[in-house]
């Protein structure tokens, strides 16, 4: 069995398209289909059902990618481990974050990061929590970064820093009596802006209000969008107030673009971030020299990524 096949076929299942796995891997489609058939000759059975312009995958299929994946990663992972031990450590590091890690932690980490080892390359992709957990539990990425922990026996969520979030208003005169705080049930008629539904930010939200017996549907939501940088364009522009990151809004706060709004409610809103693995997957040797550095001194990390 021709490893090289097994790993076009995992490429195929993972991309669900003959089309898409060809641009991913380079190949033209009819050789991705050529090698693709040539494996099932192998088996004598089909592994994918040609349904029109789609396709999925046969019992077969599900069978060969369960295992055909671990080969795949443990052909990486010796690859890797090899370079390591020659001191030639080098390859791609696929990390996935939502928004505030993303975008406000990682940067200045992975830039240190690449000063000790330049021979990596870093992808750092950005998305909700719920996404990210899903691409670590699938193996598009092999370390998450997200501001909540989610109930899942394949992973391992450990805190690696921690924030808290603060209610900030736009700067005009709706909002100046409450520059000394606002109360919960003035709150609830004022405009407020939600990120989505699978936000690490909007998920403690929810928990913390169920727990002073509220729902986010008594509240006057104006708006729910999509990622931090809209949220704060959006609060600048004057259309409602938010719970944010205190990390992402100190530039705005600086300059005035916002204000922040004392409520007993974001008092309690500390919040930590989680580095979340796969226990299921072998841990390649750039995952643990990222890991290492992450652990080296956290104090240290913690003051790079305010930089």
């Amino acid at each position: 069995m021709d490893l090289r096949l097994v790993e076009i076929f995992c490429c195929v299942y993972e991309e669900k398209s003959f089309s898409k796995a060809a641009e991913r891997l380079g190949l033209t489609q009819p050789t991705i289909s050529g090698h693709i058939k040539a494996l099932e000759e192998y088996f004598e059975a089909p592994l994918f059902d040609r349904l029109g312009r789609a396709i999925g995958p046969t019992a077969a299929g599900d069978v060969l990618y369960e295992h055909g994946r671990r080969i795949v990663e443990m052909k990486r992972v010796t690859i890797e481990a090899m370079d390591c031990f020659f001191n030639r450590l080098e390859g791609r590091l696929r990390l996935g974050a939502s928004t505030i890690p993303g975008e406000h932690i990682l940067p200045a980490i992975i830039g240190r990061f690449r000063e000790a080892y330049p021979r990596i390359q870093v992808s750092l992709a950005i998305h909700d929590t719920r996404e990210i957990v899903d691409w670590v539990t699938r193996g598009e990425v092999e370390l998450g970064f997200v501001g909540a922990q989610l109930a899942n026996p394949r992973l391992e969520f450990r805190e690696f820093t921690a924030d808290r979030l603060m209610l900030v208003a736009p700067p005009t005169a709706f909002w100046e009596p409450y520059d000394q705080g606002i109360s919960l049930d003035e709150l609830r008629k004022a405009p407020l802006l939600l990120r989505e539904p699978g936000s690490g930010t909007r998920m403690i939200l929810e928990q913390r209000l169920f727990e002073l017996g509220h729902r986010l549907d008594e509240f006057q939501v104006v708006a729910e969008l999509g990622s931090t940088t809209a949220i704060k364009e959006a609060v600048k522009a004057g259309l409602g107030a938010s719970f944010v990151s205190s990390l992402s809004v100190e530039d705005e706060l600086k300059e005035g673009w916002m204000r922040r709004i004392p409520t007993r409610i974001a008092e309690e809103l500390k919040r930590s971030f989680y580095r979340v693995t796969n226990v299921e997957r072998s841990s390649s040797p750039l995952r643990e020299a990222f890991l290492a550095y992450l652990s080296l001194d956290a104090e240290e990390v913690a003051r790079g990524a305010g930089q």
